[in-house]
């Protein structure tokens, strides 16, 4: 019976002592090769943190120079369309949730029924970057 209960007692703190680990990334940058670079990071992230049975919620906010990439308009930019296919992969693959700017969807023209259909919108990404940050998100900016 003891070791039955020490049994119990381990697996509870296993399975309610997993910290999450919660992150925002922040996207601005103007260089889609850069772009392109970090968006293959948040990815490799997310493998090691799922490799290791370690819980994480990821948000990806994206606004400013950064804005084009949430846009189904890619046209024939080879870089454009892998940063499509690795946001994708983010979302289906890992869970990352991925937010757009209203207002920098606005000033780039871009309507909502543009956006790939596993991205969301905010009015506000640096009011939505503050909350996230003040519920212990850490901050990640590729400015």
């Amino acid at each position: 019976m003891k070791k039955i209960l020490f049994g119990l007692g381990v697996s509870a703190s296993f399975l309610f002592g997993a910290e999450m680990t919660k992150v925002v990334f922040d996207c601005a940058a103007k260089d889609m090769k850069f772009v392109a670079s970090r968006m293959f990071l948040i990815e490799e992230t997310a493998k090691e943190l799922k490799a290791a049975h370690k819980p994480y919620e990821m948000v990806l906010t994206i606004h400013s120079g950064c804005t084009p990439i949430v846009s189904e308009e890619v046209g024939d930019d080879e870089v454009k369309k892998g940063i499509s296919k690795r946001l994708k992969t983010l979302h289906d693959q890992y869970g990352v949730k991925i937010e757009a700017c209203e207002i920098a969807l606005e000033r780039f023209g871009i309507e909502k029924s543009d956006l790939f259909p596993y991205v969301g919108s905010v009015r506000n990404s640096i009011t939505r970057v503050i909350e996230l940050q003040n519920q212990g998100y850490a901050f990640i900016p590729y400015h």
